[in-house]
């Protein structure tokens, strides 16, 4: 079995207090998260900052450019935590010299790390209120966000999920297969609430966070072992 070595980064941006061009980055993730860009103010941008109005267009030109550097900062986090280990997946998917069985792991793996960087902390509220805004009405910014992000994560999962299901990862019928497993995840954000309401509890932690992933990975089991288990015998 291939194995994947995960970096366990950073999981928020270090607060820099001397800087305000860093301040201003940090408020805008949670000003924009809160109040979207059409929403937020300069006024409450410079506020939460604890900078003078004019920094704004001093440092990025104006709002909507702030914005971008805010999502920008946030993009360059995520895949600094978890860009390295996505890659080794490619590799060896492009390679074509995995087994459904490796493939099935290593689709598991990924899984549960994204489920333990957005659940514990990796991903906070404004942060994932941004990425829902952005499917929901995109700006500039999701493509930015797609190009550096999610077309590469998504890439990586439809390869894992085409060599268990023995297709092409170009097939359209495994593209949408890997958004369907993508949004097994991603509820667990955009439904926090309701989930936390329906099982009593108050927020995410470490056992909830184990809950969730065992309940992620026996959906998983329930598609997938069945074909991973025949590709098996039939190896033989």
């Amino acid at each position: 079995m291939n194995e994947i070595t995960w970096s366990m980064g950073r999981t928020s941006p270090k607060k820099l207090a001397g800087d305000p061009k860093q301040r201003l980055i940090e408020a805008g993730l949670e000003i924009f998260g809160t109040f979207n860009l059409e929403g937020a103010t300069t006024r409450q941008l410079a506020s939460r900052a604890r900078v003078n109005q004019a920094a704004i267009p001093y440092y990025f030109g104006g709002k909507e450019e702030l914005y971008l550097a805010a999502v920008q900062h946030m993009v360059d986090l995520r895949t600094r935590e978890l860009r390295p280990a996505i890659l080794q997946m490619r590799e060896l998917v492009q390679k074509q010299n995995l087994t459904p069985a490796e493939a099935f792991e290593l689709l598991k793996a990924i899984f549960g790390q994204f489920l333990e960087k957005m659940l514990s902390g990796g991903i906070d509220t404004a942060w994932a209120r941004i990425i829902i805004r952005e499917q929901m009405q995109p700006t500039k910014a999701f493509d930015l966000l797609y190009q550096q992000w999610m077309r590469f994560v998504h890439e990586t999962i439809t390869g894992l999920l085409a060599v268990i299901l023995r297709e092409k990862p170009t097939d359209q019928q495994v593209i949408l297969r890997a958004h369907a497993l993508l949004g097994q995840m991603l509820v667990f954000i955009a439904g926090r609430q309701t989930i936390l309401r329906r099982v009593s509890w108050e927020t995410y932690n470490e056992q909830s966070v184990k809950a969730v992933r065992q309940a992620v990975f026996d959906q998983l089991d329930l598609m997938f072992k069945p074909l991973v288990q025949t590709a098996a015998k039939g190896s033989r």
